[in-house]
């Protein structure tokens, strides 16, 4: 059980730097983009890492396409929501507002999964989720259409996340990491690639000309590369240590040390964005 809760903690810390970097590159690049370097770099980063093992392209290997193929749809839809509220709110805050996620999770694990979830679990994650509104209370009132939007996408992505966390804890019975995290990342190339695509096409006097346009290709330069190539490799590390923790604990144990991640996101916003966490 250490164990997995040790690869979760390092993918909480490798998931803060990427949502870090995520943020500080939103103002210069559309989110389809995003998304689609995100999800590149760290399938690169996977078969590198299989291949050092030795295990590639056996670890693709599946006998269950039809359960990766629910697992990378509900993530792909969370990681869009997830970037657009880094883009539109506070580090932390989004952050934290994703801290709906594992309440969310320790139920389903409880309800899908038949996991047995006892009182301290449940009260430590509903101590957790009530700091965490308390701690956002200041942002719920005469909040902005970009704030509330932000919001609604957070939440949106912490739904997401917690269905996606109950697929991977079926899927890791059977499934290999490397095939779990390898059909996300493709999929979610796809899914960005077909937004930038989409976003190429679309003509001005379509519905919802603004909101697809803000979505074109913006040609980077060596400097922005290289930082969007990190987001992706942050993405991976993260993506290949969450999935392995799920294989040495229960879904509602790893779940509650998602909360660990805002230490990591009030610092990084302090060193990054010099926001201070408010004291109401």
């Amino acid at each position: 059980m250490l164990k997995g809760i040790g690869l979760k903690l390092a993918s909480a810390f490798a998931f803060s730097l990427m949502s870090t970097t995520v943020k500080l590159e939103s103002s210069g690049f559309s989110i389809a983009q995003l998304v689609f370097f995100r999800s590149l770099f760290a399938m690169v980063l996977l078969i590198v890492w299989l291949a050092a093992r030795g295990e590639f392209p056996a670890a693709l290997h599946t006998r269950r396409p039809g359960g990766h193929l629910l697992r990378s749809l509900i993530g792909s839809a969370g990681m869009f929501s997830s970037f657009l509220s880094l883009a539109l709110l506070p580090l932390a805050d989004a952050t934290a507002i994703g801290y709906a996620a594992p309440l969310i999770t320790v139920a389903l694990a409880a309800l899908l999964l038949g996991e047995q979830v006892r009182i301290f679990r449940w009260m430590a994650v509903i101590v957790g989720f009530g700091g965490v509104v308390v701690m956002l209370s200041d942002h719920f009132d005469g909040v902005d259409a970009g704030s509330k939007m932000g919001i609604t996408s957070a939440l949106i992505g912490a739904v997401c996340s917690a269905f996606a966390t109950i697929q991977t804890r079926r899927l890791v019975g059977t499934e290999q990491t490397g095939a779990i995290v390898f059909y996300f990342s493709l999929t979610t190339t796809t899914m960005g690639a077909l937004a930038l695509t989409a976003a190429a096409a679309w003509k001005p006097d379509w519905p919802l000309a603004q909101a697809m346009i803000s979505q074109r290709w913006i040609a980077p330069d060596w400097s922005a590369f290289l930082w969007l190539a990190l987001i992706g490799v942050l993405g991976g590390f993260g993506q290949i240590f969450m999935t392995q923790s799920y294989r040495y604990a229960d879904a509602s144990i790893i779940a509650c040390f998602d909360y660990t991640s805002m230490i990591f996101a009030a610092t990084l916003s302090l060193l990054g964005f010099s926001v201070m966490p408010s004291v109401r």
